[in-house]
């Protein structure tokens, strides 16, 4: 049998799998959120009025990671930029291209939407997936603040 490997914008029957994944990506960040914000996610992921958009990866028909990226304007550009909010990959098929693959989905849908330029966060101590964005992206060294 081989190896179906797919990168695909989500859908509402991937559902059940995104709030596994999510719930382990909120885990990874020792992060927790109201089930209402969850909802509202899911829900705005599927809005085509908003500017948010989600990317699933399909291992045999098992969604294994997700990525969410929004479209905003910028002061520096005439076309928009894209944050890359969130990726997670399912730690049993993390170091197997998923993660590269996401990034890249959200890499081709700016360039379908002249963004001029993707960009992300994380943090410090991920080295694991710091070790993927160094060979994909340059970091600029900018700090975050939050308030």
């Amino acid at each position: 049998m081989t190896n179906q490997n797919v990168i695909r914008p989500i859908e509402p029957r991937d559902h059940a799998a995104w709030l596994a994944l999510w719930a382990g990506y909120l885990a990874f960040y020792k992060a927790q959120l109201p089930d209402a914000i969850t909802q509202l996610t899911w829900s705005r992921l599927h809005d085509p009025m908003l500017p948010l958009h989600g990317w699933v990866a399909e291992v045999d028909g098992r969604v294994v990671g997700f990525t969410h990226a929004l479209e905003h304007l910028s002061t520096w550009s005439a076309g928009p930029y894209v944050y890359l909010e969130d990726l997670f990959v399912a730690k049993d098929v993390r170091t197997g291209g998923i993660g590269r693959r996401l990034i890249e989905a959200v890499y081709a849908h700016a360039a379908n939407t002249g963004a001029s330029k993707v960009y992300w966060q994380t943090a410090n101590s991920n080295a694991a997936a710091r070790r993927l964005y160094d060979k994909i992206a340059e970091d600029q060294g900018l700090m975050v603040y939050q308030h």
